[in-house]
């Protein structure tokens, strides 16, 4: 009996063994099979997803486009042409004038979908054109976004390449983060709302009050006020359509004009970090905008070749809440931004000096 049980033992100490050698061997041998295939998985439901995005920002944008034309075949045809557009940038093995290449192909970019808007209704007018080109430049980023990851998807599946595989799916979280945000935006952009990245327009506006504008260059406007002794230019895009203008262009002007500025200043949203606090106020030196960089090298060329201090004043807040209907937190720094541009004003100048204040972003809804 007593042998019986030592022979059962053995037996089931051995299929043990078995089980874990058969084990240890199938993740040797098809391991790296099992973590592609789960990767794999993981990533088609995202493409699922940015497809889903694709589809319905179509359909979204192409309700907004029937408000001026009810012609779904006309639509459907410059969409499909539009989303599929694109932007060689210029080459930079010889980077002298590299920005007025750029500036040039942005351009004629914006010209083109100024005039496919316009041709769908000439009676168009300028806001509900500068939203419809906002929607376009959505519709062209998700389309784009989907199209690339669904190429490294299919790729990566067809070679079972681990490298671009696992690059992938690093890349994603951001890339989906990103086009959830875009996709959030139609909605209030299609309802001409006040977005986040608006926030340095509204200060702009706010400190403007009601004194008298003027289109200094392309959808960009100048107000002139005395403030506490000083000649303030506030620069900013034109309102209430969804314009950035062109903020260097407009500060290379003034500072032309009037040789003796003594500062610039400028307010714009900020990107936050992980764990910043939406509507946190920061300050700093330099130009604060974004984009492709052409305005920004505009003001920081007319600064350093004039000597003229250039301070910033940001709003934190995260890519989804620049690009979507303005938040109670952002609206609140608002009032608080409003204040420290006041004292930075008087910190930083003294009486009869000439200082221009731009409020970097994108107009929609800000008269």
């Amino acid at each position: 009996m007593m042998f019986e049980k030592i022979l059962l033992q053995i037996n089931t100490d051995s299929l043990v063994s078995f089980v874990w050698v058969f084990l240890l061997m199938g993740l040797l041998l098809y391991g790296q099979r099992i973590q592609l295939f789960l990767m794999l998985r993981k990533i088609s439901k995202d493409v699922n997803r940015l497809e889903k995005m694709r589809n319905d920002s179509r359909i979204k944008i192409t309700t907004s486009f029937k408000a001026i034309n009810n012609d779904s075949k006309i639509i459907s045809e410059k969409l499909d042409r539009i989303f599929d557009s694109f932007v060689i940038n210029p080459i930079a093995m010889d980077p002298k004038g590299i920005i007025n290449k750029l500036e040039h192909l942005l351009n004629i970019q914006e010209d083109m979908l100024k005039e496919e808007i316009k041709s769908l209704s000439k009676d168009v007018d300028e806001v509900k054109s500068s939203q419809l080109q906002n929607l376009l430049e959505i519709g062209i980023f998700l389309n784009t976004s989907y199209k690339i990851v669904r190429h490294f998807y299919i790729s990566g599946k067809k070679t079972s390449s681990a490298f671009i595989i696992a690059q992938l799916q690093m890349l994603l979280p951001q890339i989906m983060e990103q086009s959830e945000a875009y996709f959030a935006a139609i909605h209030p952009i299609d309802q001409r709302k006040t977005i986040g990245d608006g926030l340095g327009p509204l200060i702009a506006s706010r400190l403007s009050e009601n004194s008298e504008k003027k289109e200094i260059v392309a959808n960009t406007t100048l107000n002139e006020i005395d403030y506490e002794g000083r000649k303030l230019f506030i620069v900013k895009a034109k309102g209430p359509g969804g314009h950035v203008g062109k903020p260097g262009e407009a500060i290379k002007q003034i500072v032309n004009k009037n040789k003796d500025i003594s500062l610039i200043i400028t307010v714009d949203a900020a990107l936050k970090l992980e764990g910043e606090t939406s509507g946190e106020i920061a300050e700093g030196i330099g130009a604060a905008i974004g984009g492709p960089g052409v305005e920004r090298f505009k003001i920081e060329k007319v600064a350093s070749d004039n000597q003229i201090p250039t301070l910033a004043l940001v709003s934190k807040m995260s890519e989804k809440e620049a690009i979507t209907e303005m938040n109670e937190k952002i609206k609140e720094s608002s009032e608080r931004i409003m204040e420290k541009v006041k004292e930075v004003i008087m910190n930083n100048s003294k009486e009869n000096q000439k200082i221009i204040v731009a409020g970097i972003g994108n107009t929609l809804g800000v008269e």
